[in-house]
């Protein structure tokens, strides 16, 4: 069981991704979830072929970053400005995120 696939065994909702890969057998995904309880916004990054399901090793609250809004900010513009870049637009994934972070619990 690994937060990806059963966010709710965690209490969590996702609340936004994206896919910075052109999605041809391969994947790497930015998530965004928050904490149905306390609220807190947790994210993570993984990547890899078609063969590893993603966030294999995301099996406890532990094994995800909290979030940094900046920091994301910064990845995603980062990624964008690549030449090669062949990923999910990242418009709607930054309004999701800012929101998110906007309607937190303090």
């Amino acid at each position: 069981m690994n937060v990806y696939y059963s966010p709710e065994k965690f209490d969590l909702e996702q609340i936004a991704q994206i896919d910075y890969s052109d999605g041809d057998y391969q994947f790497d995904y930015r998530v965004v979830w928050r904490h149905l309880k306390t609220g807190q916004l947790y994210t993570d990054r993984d990547s890899g072929c078609s063969c590893p399901a993603p966030f294999e090793d995301a099996n406890s609250l532990k094994d995800i970053e909290t979030f940094a809004l900046s920091v994301i900010e910064e990845e995603v513009l980062k990624e964008r400005k690549s030449e090669s870049y062949s990923g999910d637009d990242p418009g709607d994934f930054l309004k999701k995120i800012r929101k998110a972070w906007r309607n937190r619990k303090i």
